[in-house]
């Protein structure tokens, strides 16, 4: 059985400082250290390297418990404990924000450096400017 969801969520409806009370700069810190630690996959979830594509890093940074052979986000969101189903999402739709388009294609057309730098600067942005 599939849960979906009780509320409806809108991306533009977040603000930087809904963020940041959530602590979701620590989340995204995390997210990209896991992945300047286990590299930037371009094809796969995970990889024979290892490597992690950047949705199946946001899911196991939120909790997923087992392995997902897809990175697609209606597949992940529901691998991920309930309780951390709203992080999950602010995570993913934070980053897209800030890239302006899919966080799949952007990551795999910049790399991980850029991917990297990217998502903590990122997560400094939401630590500083959402407290004020």
């Amino acid at each position: 059985m599939t849960w979906a969801p009780s509320f409806c969520y809108n991306r533009c409806m977040i603000s930087i400082k809904e963020l940041n009370n959530a602590k979701i700069y620590v989340d995204l810190d995390h997210l990209a250290s896991l992945i300047q630690d286990l590299g930037l996959s371009d094809s796969a979830p995970r990889n024979e390297d290892g490597e992690i594509s950047l949705p199946y890093g946001i899911a196991l940074i939120c909790g997923m418990p087992q392995k997902s052979a897809s990175d697609d986000f209606d597949v992940l969101v529901d691998m991920v404990p309930r309780k951390y189903v709203s992080r999950f999402i602010m995570c993913w739709d934070a980053i897209e924000m800030q890239v302006d388009g899919d966080i799949v294609l952007w990551s795999e057309e910049v790399g991980k450096d850029q991917t990297v730098k990217q998502i903590r600067s990122l997560a400094k942005e939401i630590e500083y400017y959402g407290v004020k």
